[in-house]
């Protein structure tokens, strides 16, 4: 087991340092860009053959929204998992994963033989500073055995609280200051409809193509293939590009039809009334799952009954199956 309380090297401080300035400057909410820095600390101090942190979703399933395999982005993913693998682990006894503790036997539970198999696994879970809830993991891997020592675990675990911590200040934050409470419509950084998403991806991707072209790569032989690789980047960006510009040109999110199929309900009012509807879902675990406090979740609630024109939270399920026949209640 890796202590604590030992003190970090003096180039894992300045690493770590780094990744702690990095993580309090990036924006609220910018989840990406701190999963990003965390990779990029253990990059820096060990071996990383991949790299990805998930979130739970219920007793089950796990998200997957960032996962860098041998320097690949990977696209997102939301996996289901079982009693015996290393997700359950990680989720029901919220202690740190060594591949030497069964010489990899839960790690490699639905793996396939690959050409470079991962030797060493480190995967830590993300625990709620205040209800001690394992709200998801961390996760690097190697192909060279035992390359993850104990101030590499300890280093990991900081990068797991330090990310967590963020989290828990986007929350508070609008808590603290009451500023969506009442009017969640008025939160800049949840799109409220296609056309806001659509307007949001291709200001990302505006930013991704100018900061493409501004490489300049020296006139160097051995730099050919990274420079064919960035121009079939821009390429590619300028496509995609285009492709979000033509959508968002088509899109109409005034239609008074979609008003008449949410009953006046905001993006997130109707998206906490489909997952009670569906998935029979509590305060708590809606705060969970859509990583909010309770308090936020109450008002919402609050909102939907309102709307509804109804007073109990059970009859939400029959009112919004009505409204939406695929969001009708679950026959148990």
């Amino acid at each position: 087991m890796a202590d604590d309380t030992a003190s970090f090297s003096p180039f894992a401080v300045s690493v770590l340092r780094a990744a702690d300035r990095r993580l309090r400057s990036s924006d609220r909410g910018d989840m990406m860009t701190r999963y990003a820095a965390c990779r990029a600390a253990m990059c820096a101090l060990t071996r990383v053959d991949t790299f990805y942190v998930g979130h739970y979703i219920g007793k089950t399933t796990l998200s997957i929204p960032y996962c860098v395999d041998n320097k690949q982005f990977l696209s997102a993913d939301v996996q289901q998992f079982g009693p015996n693998g290393l997700s359950e682990y990680i989720r029901s006894t919220g202690q740190i994963y060594r591949y030497a503790q069964d010489g990899g036997r839960r790690a490699r539970m639905g793996w396939s033989t690959t050409d470079n198999p991962i030797l060493d696994v480190l995967v830590v879970p993300l625990r709620h500073p205040e209800t001690e809830e394992i709200l998801g993991m961390m996760c690097v891997e190697s192909t060279v055995a035992d390359t993850y020592d104990d101030e590499i675990v300890r280093a990991l675990q900081w990068l797991s609280r330090a990310l967590v911590w963020e989290m828990t200040q986007d929350r508070s934050f609008a808590d603290d200051l009451g500023l969506y409470e009442l009017y969640p419509e008025l939160d800049s950084t949840r799109p409220r409809n296609e056309t806001e998403m659509l307007r949001t991806l291709t200001g990302e991707l505006e930013r991704l193509r100018l900061a493409l072209h501004d490489i300049e790569l020296p006139d160097d032989p051995t730099l050919a293939e990274a420079g064919r690789l960035i121009e079939d980047a821009r390429a590619s960006g300028e496509r995609l590009h285009m492709r979000l510009a033509d959508l968002l040109a088509t899109a109409h999110p005034d239609d008074p039809t979609l008003k008449d199929n949410t009953a006046g309900l905001t993006t997130r009012e109707l998206e906490v009334a489909t997952l009670i509807a569906v998935d029979g879902l509590t305060n708590r675990e809606l705060a969970e799952r859509l990583f909010i406090s309770e308090k936020t979740v109450k008002v919402h609630v609050g909102n939907v009954l309102r709307k509804l024109g109804i007073a109990q939270r059970s009859a939400i399920p029959y009112v919004i199956g009505a409204i939406h026949p695929s969001t009708s209640p679950r026959e148990s």
